[in-house]
């Protein structure tokens, strides 16, 4: 009798154990950390449903290739975390995690997988804490970007310095964001990571970013590729399956044209009836949609698109207030974040060149020697050249419509006292509306990328508090435009690096807009302004084109026409009104307008004056 039962016992413990899926390993083992979710707790595919299918597909053993073109906040980390933690416990292996950054991906390694690993039941004690080496070199196997355990190991590399792809054999590779991916000197880091994992005939591939810009997009080029999944969910009328896009929402205006996002709601595409509210969608009703491809002939790449219409975290009165916004305002970047953020598509380029300098030229009107009425307050940029600097003034209202108030030419040598002020006395004069009101400059960007960076320093410098900034222009995709501000120079001048391709992709779009209002862009006709012909071909000196180079698309611009000085002009105004940040619906209510920013710099001068030794003011 004894012999029977210990000879099951041991059979039993050779017999394989069944196998789970992903989402089945996650709801069973999985605990979301308190304080990394507004939902801790035991995970629950259910909460989730439409990440059920992407998640055992990637376990799936015939698939080796996993695409998800996804907005925000659909839970692309929590998916990340579930395979992760399925492929440590039940299939140890060499696991890589790309993020964009080196900071993103040890953010996440302490924020995300570290609490993953304290809290859940299936990976609490996976993790090795020992020490490797001998004596003093001894340190810990376990890491911020790299975590060891029983057959394998998980290790996080930022895109920017792919140096640990170089030879590192991987199993699962995991690659978030691919979109903002840069090509380094080591090439593409996409490229370097599925290079990795060529050892492994079972080897896994996930990518799952928002997508950017059409041309260039990394994951909606794979998705392309893919069998191309979208989730259908019933409509509770009329039943018809369907996926859910931006163009069925619907949502009520107000007497005077305003968006009132508490009245949105979702209707059918076949019955018109009302599919989802204004709130959250049921998640109940979620869970009652599927995945269907699009392409079923596709082999061993699948893809799956998702939106925020399906988020169980976001209301629908969010998104209509957000998308609102954006078109109220006419913000190409506003409008383009919408696109790819919330529902999860890459935006195209109106690739239309229907501005050229004759249309500007006609499209000017007289403004006479006074403001316009509109305008709330003065920037102006300032571009340094070999023999004069150059300056325009620009006037902004509310919707950061504008105004070309000066285009204005002083010759001299930069490297002389005379120039510089010159242009002092220029930055100092007030500007009168019709009514007798006077505008002073608010804020002022002046390029100290040339050959003359130290005389910008000396200028700037002691004029900080009128707010007259050095600025540096840095080109390159994914810049944000104003950048962190520093005074790591000789002279400790502020200085701010400007993402130039984003302003000039900001001016562009604005360029196009016909009809005055929100972004529109006006110019005098007044002769002695400065805005002739040669300003509207500088304007538009530069194009942007996407090149195809070693097996990538990349965008650039590149000029048309020599002379640059008036888009770089027109954006370091841009750039000065952008660091002042204002709310024009306040300093519209205000009698001064743009003044009170002169206000402010005049008290910070004076307080300034008064400090005496050791800091005490009086």
């Amino acid at each position: 009798m004894g012999e029977t039962v210990w000879s099951t016992a041991f059979f039993r413990a050779l017999r394989p154990k069944s196998r789970l899926t992903v989402s089945e390993w996650a709801d069973k083992y999985r605990h979301v950390a308190p304080g990394t979710s507004p939902e801790p707790g035991p995970w629950r595919t259910s909460r989730v449903p439409y990440l059920r299918e992407p998640m055992d597909v990637i376990g799936d053993a015939d698939t080796e290739t996993v695409v998800m073109q996804c907005s925000s906040q659909i839970g692309k980390s929590e998916l990340h975390l579930n395979v992760m933690g399925y492929f440590a416990d039940q299939e140890p292996s060499p696991q890589l995690m790309i993020y964009p950054t080196v900071e993103a991906a040890e953010a996440f390694s302490k924020e995300r997988i570290d609490p993953t690993f304290k809290y859940s039941p299936g990976l609490k004690h996976k993790l090795h804490e020992g020490k490797e080496g001998r004596g003093a070199a001894k340190k810990s196997s376990t890491t911020i970007r790299m975590k060891h355990y029983a057959g394998g190991y998980i290790a996080l590399v930022g895109a920017n310095s792919p140096a640990g792809l170089a030879s590192r054999p991987i199993r699962i590779l995991l690659a978030d964001e691919i979109d903002r991916y840069g090509v380094t000197q080591e090439g593409d880091p996409l490229k370097l990571g599925i290079q990795r994992t060529t050892n492994f005939h079972n080897r896994k591939k996930v990518f799952v970013s928002t997508p950017v810009l059409e041309e260039t997009s990394k994951i909606h080029k794979w998705f392309k590729l893919s069998d191309q999944r979208y989730y259908h969910v019933p409509c509770p009328c009329c039943g018809t399956m369907q996926v859910m896009k931006w163009s069925q929402v619907r949502w009520d205006k107000s007497d005077s044209g305003e968006a009132l996002p508490e009245t949105a709601r979702y209707e059918c595409c076949e019955c018109g009836g009302i599919m989802r509210g204004s709130g959250k969608p049921d998640v109940d009703w979620l869970a009652k949609g599927v995945w269907i491809a699009e392409h079923t002939g596709v082999k061993g790449i699948v893809g799956f698109h998702i939106n925020s219409l399906y988020s169980p975290w976001v209301a629908l009165s969010e998104l209509v207030e957000e998308f609102t916004e954006a078109t109220r305002n006419r913000d190409k970047n506003g409008l383009m974040e919408f696109i790819n953020l919330k529902l999860g598509e890459p935006w195209k380029e109106d690739a239309k060149d229907d501005i050229d300098p004759e249309y500007l030229l006609q499209r000017r009107i007289r403004f006479e020697e006074f403001l316009p009425d509109d305008v709330l307050l003065l920037s102006a940029g300032v571009d340094v050249q070999d023999t004069y600097l150059v300056c325009e003034l620009v006037g902004w209202g509310k919707g950061k419509e504008s105004w070309g108030i000066e285009y204005k030419i002083f010759p001299g040598d930069p490297a002389q006292d005379v120039v510089w002020k010159q242009l002092d006395e220029y930055l100092l004069r007030s500007w009168s509306f019709r009514d007798g009101r006077k505008l002073q400059i608010s804020s002022v960007c002046i390029d100290s990328g040339g050959h003359f960076t130290t005389e910008v320093y000396r200028f700037t410098k002691p004029r900080e508090s009128r707010r007259i900034y050095s600025i540096r222009g840095r080109g390159g995709v994914g810049l944000p435009f104003i950048g962190k501000p520093s005074n790591n120079n000789r002279v400790g001048a502020m200085l701010f690096n400007l993402g130039v391709d984003d302003g000039k992709g900001t001016i562009m779009a604005r360029i196009k807009l016909h009809d005055p209002g929100p972004g529109y862009m006006h110019f005098p006709l007044d002769s002695d302004r400065g805005y002739d012909t040669e300003y509207f071909k500088g304007l538009l000196s530069e194009k942007k084109i996407f090149e195809y180079k070693n097996g990538q698309t990349k965008e650039k611009w590149v000029k048309v026409y020599e002379r640059n000085e008036p888009l770089d002009c027109r954006n370091y105004a841009t750039a000065a009104m952008e660091i002042l940040n204002p709310n024009f619906n306040w300093l519209a209510e205000q009698e001064m307008r743009g003044n009170v920013y002169v206000q402010n710099s005049s008290g910070i001068r004076r307080r300034r004056r008064r400090v005496i030794s050791k800091g005490v003011t009086i």
